[in-house]
């Protein structure tokens, strides 16, 4: 009975929390605007919408976007919200689904669940605020590989590849199905691809997508020198914003406080190097997470969680233009590591210091925004997700699944 209380709470909360989200300028009206230009045969990636912002989205993601047009931009954004946290409950319930929460009592798995998405807040009403896609880019990638693995190889490809297309994120899943021998997985995925990539073309005709394709490839190209020091956006976080202000002493950010951030003032030839380098070592010790040999199937299923958790990780780091919440690809991370102090720790005073102080500082630097939101201009400036995204992947490589109590 006190079960169904909290659900009915929440689904109250919902019912208020949704109308009111919605009533202000999100990231998805950008979106809409696009898909209206689209729509009329405008070259979306040559124009700017707004405050000057682009579309760096697909031609297929600004197609499948044209029925939302035709609403009141308000009804759009309450149904694009709603599909947002449709999307958070599934990527809650299948992450969940790699951890052993059987032997919980009911007062601890709705201690874990409330634990796991207070850890992760800003960045769940980050994605809320802004209408963003983040959410619908891990529920691609956590449902493929779920479908792969339930021998639906075609199907989950077809998510996996659908989140290429629409925004390149997910192309970390093709080491790791090469890696788990899904080798038709990986054809299937490039398959779908390229039909995703021309299809399309059924709106317009031939000529205008290769148009769109060729101006929206030259937008998102890593090598393009705005992607390589990314620091034009003072909210831009990840290894491309990140290095340039710890390396450079002037970077091109127009909302830089007078403030030093450097411990270094090298050229930006030297920094681009550095940048890709350091993003190789992080992919290269993807194989400190598998521990495993190629096609040799994960142990277990938190074994399993623990690699794609890392694999996730990296997208927020190694890719160019990543906001604040693009970080919320660390949520299964958070909900591995939440589960594994519970499974090895009966009191909160046996979780050993370090882990405490590392939680506790994960916690305060990816929610330091909602929290305490009257200093956002210092943390934008010294890029403190980024830390925090670093020091949760320095906190997963230690907690490895084998300490736990139920793989003992």
């Amino acid at each position: 009975m006190k079960r169904q209380y909290i659900k009915y709470l929440i689904l109250a909360a919902l019912a208020i929390y949704i109308p009111l989200e919605t009533l202000q300028h999100q990231d998805f009206d950008i979106f809409l605007l696009a898909s209206k230009d689209y729509l009329q045969g405008g070259n979306i990636f040559a124009h700017s919408y707004e405050d000057g912002f682009h579309f760096f989205y697909s031609p297929l993601f600004a197609a499948v976007l044209i029925p939302f047009t035709y609403l009141p931009v308000y009804v759009s954004r309450i149904l694009w919200l709603i599909l947002n946290v449709c999307a958070f409950l599934r990527v809650f319930s299948l992450v969940k689904s790699y951890l052993d929460l059987d032997s919980f009592t009911q007062k601890q798995k709705n201690l874990f669940n409330f634990l796991g998405v207070l850890f992760s807040a800003k960045l769940i009403l980050d994605n809320f605020h802004n209408g963003q896609m983040t959410i619908f880019m891990l529920l691609f990638m956590l449902e493929g590989w779920r479908l792969i693995k339930s021998g639906k190889g075609i199907w989950g490809a077809a998510l996996i590849a659908l989140g290429i297309n629409f925004k390149f994120l997910p192309l970390v899943m093709l080491p790791y199905l090469f890696y788990n021998k899904q080798i038709k997985a990986c054809f299937y995925v490039l398959g779908w691809y390229v039909i995703f990539l021309f299809l399309p073309a059924i709106v317009h005709g031939w000529e205008h997508n290769q148009t769109l394709i060729r101006s929206w490839l030259g937008e998102v190209n890593p090598s393009n020198a705005r992607h390589v020091i990314d620091t034009d956006e003072t909210t831009l976080n990840g290894l491309s914003t990140y290095l340039p202000t710890l390396l450079m002493e002037k970077v091109p950010d127009p909302h830089a406080l007078e403030l030093k951030r450097n411990i270094a003032n090298l050229d930006a030839k030297t920094v681009g190097m550095i940048i890709n380098v350091v993003r190789l070592v992080l992919v290269a010790f993807m194989l400190y997470f598998l521990r495993r040999r190629i096609f040799a199937p994960p142990p277990n299923k938190t074994h399993e969680l623990w690699e794609l958790s890392y694999v996730f990780c990296l997208i927020p780091l190694i890719f160019p233009h990543q906001q604040h919440y693009a970080f919320f690809m660390m949520f299964p991370a958070s909900l591995y590591l939440i589960c594994h102090c519970f499974k090895n720790y009966r009191r909160p005073k046996q979780v050993p210091t370090g882990i405490w102080v590392c939680l506790a500082l994960i916690f305060l630097l990816t929610n330091a925004h909602l929290l305490l939101g009257e200093f956002n201009k210092y943390y934008d400036h010294y890029k403190i997700i980024t830390y925090g995204g670093l020091l949760l992947l320095g906190l997963l490589a230690v907690l490895k699944p084998a300490g736990e109590i139920s793989e003992k």
